[in-house]
């Protein structure tokens, strides 16, 4: 999942119904959901920091760190002392696997050659069994969605492979608001969206993760309520509600609002400076369900759209 969920751990949280009881993360802490908390990681100070600091709010740990390079090998690690404490404190481990760097170059040599592909699964079993892994997550991105057919059969070839050997599958996907492609602007369902086969892919998978962020139509946060609740409306038709896993950005949208131009994203950190240096507005706005504050420097007003526990909750009472 492109993008900016890798910026830092906790910077995507996914959440599906049907699997173990935990507590929600809500006001109301005592009472309980049917959900499971997967946490996306990748390497760096602040991603272990929040490991080591909150394992007990995690149920499956999601590390970005594996990749088929055209050949379809399998590149990557996770470093021991990560392996070590999830399994200590009994997290399970689902990395993710991508196609080379998100690239299409790699993709189209890999989905165009079914040898390729049954070494790379081979790979997935091998590694999944020496490290002690609960399964895979497939996270394809950048893939002309003349490739919706051949990614769909790599996906049902390893899903039976994978669960022939006890492990549990997944794939991530790109958020849909219909089939129709003038539905996207920018071309972006012939670019990267339209590859994405719900129907298919689930008939193969454990569940889905919908990337239920970056919001193509939004001027404001990650994540429009609106559009989230039409992304949900389009993915049940497809996804039984028992495989459908929802995706939430932990991540900032930054603006500035005199010339209405994203300038940057962000973390956690980002919104400290911005407090330590800025004299500093919090808002809500209960449209769009986000958190947001704005601040002046030099004359112009800037804008920080983020998720808060309020904005989280509503999320979580959607789904």
């Amino acid at each position: 999942m492109v993008s900016v969920k890798t910026i830092a751990f906790l910077a995507i949280i996914i959440l599906f119904f049907g699997f173990t009881a935990v507590n929600a993360v809500t006001a109301a802490e005592t009472e309980q959901n049917s959900y499971t908390r997967i946490f996306y990681y990748r390497e760096g100070p602040r991603a272990r920091e929040s490991l080591f600091a909150y394992p007990s709010s995690i149920d499956v740990l999601a590390p970005q760190t594996y990749s088929f390079n055209s050949s379809g090998k399998l590149i990557g690690t996770i470093k021991a002392d990560i392996l070590t404490f999830a399994k200590k404190k009994k997290i399970k481990i689902m990395p993710l696997v991508t196609n080379g760097n998100f690239s299409k170059a790699a993709s189209r040599a890999f989905l165009d050659d079914p040898a390729k592909q049954d070494l790379a699964i081979k790979f997935l079993v091998e590694e999944a069994k020496k490290n002690g892994y609960w399964g895979w997550q497939l996270d394809f991105e950048n893939m002309d969605a003349s490739y919706r057919d051949k990614y769909s059969a790599f996906a049902a070839k390893a899903g039976e492979e994978l669960k022939k050997n006890n492990l549990a599958f997944s794939v991530a996907v790109i958020a849909q608001v219909s089939g129709n492609p003038n539905d996207y602007p920018n071309d972006l369902w012939r670019k990267t969206i339209g590859v994405f086969d719900y129907a298919a892919l689930v008939a193969s998978a454990d569940f889905i993760s919908v990337m239920s962020y970056d919001d193509p139509e939004s001027e404001g946060p990650v994540v429009e309520y609106s559009w989230l609740k039409r992304v949900l409306d389009y993915s049940l038709k497809f996804i039984p509600a028992e495989k459908l896993s929802l995706g939430i950005p932990l991540y900032y949208w930054h603006w500035n609002n005199t010339t209405g131009a994203r300038i940057g994203i962000g973390g956690r950190q980002g919104i400290y400076n911005v407090f330590a240096k800025h004299k500093v507005s919090v808002n809500y706005d209960t449209e769009m369900e986000a958190a947001f504050l704005t601040y002046w420097r030099k004359a112009k007003q800037y804008i920080i759209w983020y998720e808060n526990a309020r904005s989280i909750t509503k999320k979580i009472e959607l789904i």
